[in-house]
């Protein structure tokens, strides 16, 4: 072999040699940008539903909240006429079908506040969504009963705003979806702004080069 063919030889083996180098460092990034570092891992970590370390006091502060108007329509206004369809205290005896979405829709709302005192938001802003229609539903037929009853029967000047006192007694359990909702949109924005962290610290994460080596 003469001296030209041998180097021509030794060229090519150091370009088949740099190509194998430059494919080991671009496999080594590829596995570095897809392997989580300890931090990002943390991070991610923290993201996981229900679990997201401490969090804002703003939280407990809405729970707290919500407190309020389940126990004034809730509690107090919605148990008075729950008892008094079922137990025949009031006149026209409504339907018991209305006692029954009433009690449905208050136990579904307590089980929702409960559900997110143990901070899984997606199912608590569900069972308090499909309780508070279930109560607003019970609550607005005698609403609508009053309202047709006063359009058409002559009462006293103090009578006439009734369904107007029936409306903040019950209207305001939907308070209660709604600061669940709040609290559901706030910890989303906190999950997707955690994600894009983790998210830049395995794209900057340091990655030795093999050639360097």
């Amino acid at each position: 072999m003469s001296k030209k063919d041998r180097l021509k030889a030794q060229a090519q083996k150091q370009i088949l040699e740099r190509r194998e180098l430059e494919e080991e460092e671009r496999e080594a990034r590829e596995a570095a940008r897809h392997k989580q570092s300890k931090s990002a891992k943390k991070l991610l970590n923290k993201t996981k539903y229900g679990r997201y370390g401490k969090e804002p006091l703003g939280f407990l502060f809405i729970r707290l909240l919500m407190l309020v108007p389940f126990a004034w329509s809730g509690i107090y206004y919605g148990l008075i006429m729950i008892f008094g369809t079922f137990g025949g205290y009031i006149e026209p005896q409504p339907p018991t079908w209305v006692g029954w979405c009433m009690l449905a829709g208050d136990l579904l709302v307590l089980g929702g506040i409960i559900t997110e005192f143990c901070k899984k938001h997606i199912p608590a802003f569900i069972v308090i969504f499909a309780g508070t229609g279930l109560y607003l539903r019970a609550a607005q037929y005698f609403i609508d009963y009053l309202s047709d009853r006063l359009d058409k029967v002559w009462v006293e000047e103090g009578m006439k705003s009734i369904n107007t006192e029936y409306m903040k007694h019950h209207y305001p359990m939907a308070a209660v979806a709604a600061l669940e909702l709040v609290i559901l949109v706030w910890w989303i924005i906190l999950r997707i702004l955690a994600a894009k962290r983790a998210q830049h610290l395995r794209d900057t994460a340091p990655v030795k080069s093999i050639v360097e080596e």
